[in-house]
């Protein structure tokens, strides 16, 4: 598959994470890991070859904005408390934009992306996305609570003992 079709395949996954996230609180941080890497990866192996098209690049410029409103959109959500009565209202905000970002790059970025770029290398970077996109959802990283700081007055900073990864100092 190519670049167009692995980002859409995955949109409609994000779709089902959000509806998910908005019904299911605790589903949230699984939303949430997939839409960051998502956008990280499809600026990477879409959007910084498509901007290099001058009849690309406004397009590409404004999806990679559109990119940063949503992580500031997520990052408001992120801190809200999941167990808040107005929690499903964040998400519900969130994927209201997050539909609308993704609906514009379905129906006018893609097929210009498919119209400038050649398709071989349309299929190219679509499989660098999903081997990329598969290696960073395989990572599980652990609870931040589990991180233990020193607290000694030395101003030693963090020990990072409770990762096991010894001093970071």
């Amino acid at each position: 598959m190519d670049i167009v079709d692995i980002l859409t395949e995955h949109h409609r996954e994000l779709r089902r994470l959000g509806q998910q996230a908005m019904a299911d609180p605790s589903r949230f941080d699984v939303f949430l890991n997939h839409l960051v890497i998502h956008h990280t990866m499809e600026e990477k192996y879409f959007y910084d070859f498509l901007v290099l098209a001058k009849e690309g690049e406004h397009d590409a410029l404004e999806a990679v904005n559109e990119h940063h409103i949503l992580e500031l959109i997520l990052k408001d959500a992120e801190g809200f408390p999941k167990d808040h009565a107005h929690f499903p209202v964040k998400v519900e905000g969130l994927k209201e934009y997050l539909d609308h970002h993704l609906d514009e790059e379905e129906q006018e970025i893609f097929p210009l992306g498919r119209q400038l770029m050649d398709g071989a290398d349309l299929e190219r970077l679509g499989r660098l996305f999903q081997q990329a996109k598969e290696a960073y959802l395989s990572i599980d990283l652990p609870d931040p609570g589990t991180v233990r700081f020193n607290t000694d007055s030395t101003g030693g900073g963090a020990t990072g003992a409770g990762l096991g990864i010894g001093s970071l100092k």
